[in-house]
This record gives structure tokens, C-alpha cells and sequence, in this order.
């Protein structure tokens, strides 16, 4: 059967007649006698028809779209059906529920075929993806192994009658199993509907995106009750995770300043007001802290997933972040970002919004044994100020460090420059730069 005969058929049953003849018909058991009946109804109908494409499509599915083109099982019947599960897990990371099948469509009819895709082609290819609400209940389930953002398909009931209206409904669940967002759909199957003019689509909310999708087809004229239906051209676009940058993840993972065995770090960086508890408690000694260069690699790799960058280096700043021996903090945007020190400390420098900024970060901080009576610092990044700056000071990866942002004139000229949450957020959006020394884990 060619396609214009497939579209003499659509055309052929909306003819006033005693009894109209629908595809869902052809679902029945006598679907051999229907099939005849059918063929009759085409025969006469076919000068009836004109414009009608009669070509596949020359395009088939892009990238990343799952079209269903693959085989049914090995020693399977033309036309039977192959259980859809985990085919696609591998390559697009999706997995389908109960009642999913492979279904072949084509203008080739026969029993199996006019009952469940019956259709000359699918969206794309030969292929399509078919749920029975008989064994796998009234909704597809196509589950994610990392969150996506959109879910877009082509669907098709597997019958009905002319400009009869369906309903088909995506909900999405979160990896909770709470749902996450709903979108619905009606329409009218039309008479060309062998093109599958309909898609459907539902798009996450800001957040963690979709981990499930559940879709249903629902026969309106039928008190709306569920239907089986066929899908193809499954896109899916991965959710952009709204994962805090890493240096901000790794500041909240923190519960107060590090300790050396017994010893709390008073001062670390050698800056600010640490000075006074060094008077109270001059038992101080230096130490070499080690770098937890796994975390590093965490951060690096989070870095990349975001597309987070530092801002371009002038200057010979890239020699001094090849031979520092613990990572630098950088800024993703600024002007004139120059980077100095050695093996233990570094300094990088740069203009922004402007004011001046510096991170300086060092290996090598000031340690007391806690003495009887030493408060120690109770949170991960702590503040301090002069008339002319404000510094935030905290430590990550095992080094130590302290953001300070210069401000111009004082409070009088310049109130905004000691806004300590201003300067927090300036701390946890910094990005990680690792050098040649670096990489080789000193």
C-alpha cells in the first residue's frame, strides 16, 4: 500500500456512510475483514486524493535525537515487536518503563502492523516507539540518568476517527519523585496525520531538572480515558545543574578554620587582626600545610561542567602560576589580572567595578597550641577592616587565603566598599588555576 493510498484511506473515512470506518476499528479482532473492507473503501477514493508526498524524508533524525531505528530481535517476524527498556541508557543515558515497544511502520499492512503503527513511516526512519496501556498501564515512563532540562517527542494515537480530539499530558518528576512541572496538550488527529504534524514538549523550572517523564494520550470523545500511542523523535537536553562554583561549594563545606593535630591557625595569612592573638598567645610556630590536591581535581573538573574561566592573565602572571605549589584563586572577570609570588605564596591582583582586589594565598600559616580560654574562629570565612579596606580570610585545599577589596576614600566616599556579603560573593564566585608545579602535585 503507498502512501496515497494510506491518505485515500483517512480520506475516505470521513465520507458520510451507515457505518464509518476508523483505523481504531482495525484493532478489533476480525482485522483481516476490516483490512478488505478498507482496501475496497481506497479503491474507490484514489482519484479523490492529489498533492499527497509520497517520498520519506530526506532528512532523518539530528544528533542526540533518538529515532528508534533499531532492529527488532534476532528471529522475530517482520513487523513484530521489540521490547523497548534499556537500549538507549548507554548512548543518551535513557531508560524506558513498562509496556514500551519497538514498532515498525510502513505501507507494507498487514495484521500486526494495521493494529499498532498504522502508518506508511514514522516521524523519522521506519521506526517508531509504541506504549500499550494493556501491560504497562496508562503512562509511559521514560526515566534519566542525569536530569534534563526539556523533553520534546513526536506522538500519534494508533487510531481514531477524523478531527477527533486527544489529550496528551507530560509530567515530570524531580530525583525525589516529587513533581516537578506539567504540560498538556490537545488536538485534533487530522487526515494527515501519517506526517505527525504533533509534538509535545515540558520544560523544567529552574532547579535540578526532570529525572522522569510520564506521558499519556487521552480519547476525549471516550470520557478521556488513557490510549495506547506512538512516539518518535525523542529529544532530551541535559539540565545546566545550578551547582554553586566550586570554590563556593568548597567554602560551605567547610565548619571553621583548619587545624594543625592539636594546634588552631590564628593567623593565616600573616595579615590583619590576627596580630592581637599572637600578643595573647605568643607560643606561635610556622608550618608547611599540605595541599589536598584530590579536592583540587574535584573543583577543576566542577570548573569545566560550568564553563567557568578566569580572567585573561597579563603581563608574566602565567610564570608565577606555573611555579606555585598550591592553587591560585583568580577572578573570572576583571581588568589587568596579574598574578606574583613563589612556591608558597601568591598574589593575584586586579581591577573591577572600580576598585582594586587581591586574593593572597600561602602554604605557610601560624599555628598556637589552643590554650585554655582561646576563642578560635567559629565560621569558615571570617572579615576584618581598615579605613581603606575590607579583607575576607579563609582557607580551601589546605592553603590559606585572604580577598581584599580596596576601597577608595573611606566609608564617606566609598559606604558600598564594606558590604561583607558583597565580598563573600566575590570570594565563592573566584575559580581555580592550577600550574605546570601544580600539576605535578608538589
Amino acid at each position: 500500500m503507498r502512501f496515497g493510498k494510506f491518505i485515500a484511506f483517512l480520506a475516505a473515512v470521513s465520507l458520510a456512510a451507515p457505518a464509518v470506518i476508523t483505523i481504531a476499528a482495525a484493532q478489533d479482532n476480525n482485522g483481516r475483514g476490516i483490512l478488505d473492507a478498507v482496501r475496497d473503501r481506497i479503491a474507490r477514493e484514489l482519484e479523490r486524493v492529489e498533492g499527497v508526498e509520497t517520498k520519506p524524508p530526506e532528512k532523518e533524525a539530528g544528533p542526540g535525537i533518538i529515532d528508534f531505528e533499531i532492529a527488532s530481535p534476532a528471529g522475530a517476524a517482520s513487523g513484530a515487536a521489540a521490547a523497548l527498556t534499556s537500549q538507549y541508557r548507554k548512548t543518551h543515558g535513557v531508560s524506558f518503563g513498562k509496556g514500551a515497544s519497538i514498532q515498525f511502520c510502513t505501507d507494507d499492512y498487514d495484521e500486526i502492523n494495521v493494529r499498532l503503527c498504522p502508518y506508511p513511516r514514522a516521524a523519522s526512519g521506519q521506526r517508531a516507539a509504541l506504549h500499550d496501556i494493556e501491560t504497562g498501564g496508562p503512562a509511559m515512563q521514560i526515566s534519566f540518568d542525569d536530569p534534563v532540562a526539556s523533553v520534546n517527542m513526536r506522538i500519534n494515537p494508533t487510531g481514531g476517527q477524523l478531527d477527533e480530539e486527544f489529550v496528551a499530558r507530560m509530567i515530570g518528576f524531580d530525583a525525589n519523585g516529587n513533581r516537578a512541572g506539567v504540560s498538556e496538550l490537545r488536538f485534533n488527529w487530522y487526515q494527515d496525520a501519517f506526517t505527525w504534524p504533533t509534538g509535545v514538549s515540558i520544560n523544567a523550572d529552574d532547579g535540578a531538572g526532570f529525572s522522569r517523564v510520564d506521558i499519556t494520550l487521552r480519547r476525549v470523545a471516550s470520557n478521556n480515558l488513557p490510549v495506547r500511542f506512538l512516539i518518535d523523535d525523542l529529544l532530551v537536553t541535559p539540565a545546566v545543574v545550578n551547582a554553586p562554583p566550586p570554590v563556593a561549594a568548597a567554602l560551605a563545606a567547610l565548619d571553621g578554620p583548619p587545624r594543625v593535630g592539636r594546634a588552631v591557625i590564628v593567623q593565616s595569612p600573616n595579615v590583619g587582626p590576627a596580630q592581637s592573638t599572637l600578643q595573647i598567645y605568643p607560643a606561635a610556630v610556622r608550618k608547611r600545610l599540605s595541599i589536598d590536591w584530590n579536592a583540587v581535581d574535584v573543583a577543576l573538573a566542577d570548573q569545566d561542567a560550568l564553563g567557568m574561566l578566569a580572567a585573561t592573565l597579563a603581563g608574566v602572571g602565567q610564570k608565577y602560576v606555573d611555579v606555585a605549589e598550591l592553587p591560585v584563586l583568580a577572578p573570572q572577570a576583571g581588568d589587568d589580572l596579574q598574578v606574583f609570588g613563589n612556591a608558597d605564596t601568591v598574589n593575584a591582583v586586579w581591577r573591577a567595578d572600580g576598585r582594586d582586589y587581591s586574593v593572597y594565598g600561602s602554604r605557610l600559616v601560624t599555628v598556637i597550641e589552643k590554650a585554655q580560654g582561646a576563642s578560635g574562629v567559629g565560621s569558615a570565612i571570617t572579615f576584618s577592616g581598615t579605613d581603606d579596606e575590607l579583607t575576607a580570610s579563609f582557607s580551601l585545599f589546605g592553603a590559606s587565603y585572604a580577598l581584599t577589596q580596596h576601597c577608595n576614600g573611606g566609608a564617606g566616599a566609598d559606604p558600598g566598599c564594606y558590604d561583607r556579603d558583597a565580598l563573600g560573593a566575590v570570594a565563592e564566585s573566584l575559580v581555580v588555576l592550577v600550574g605546570e608545579t601544580g600539576r605535578t602535585r608538589p
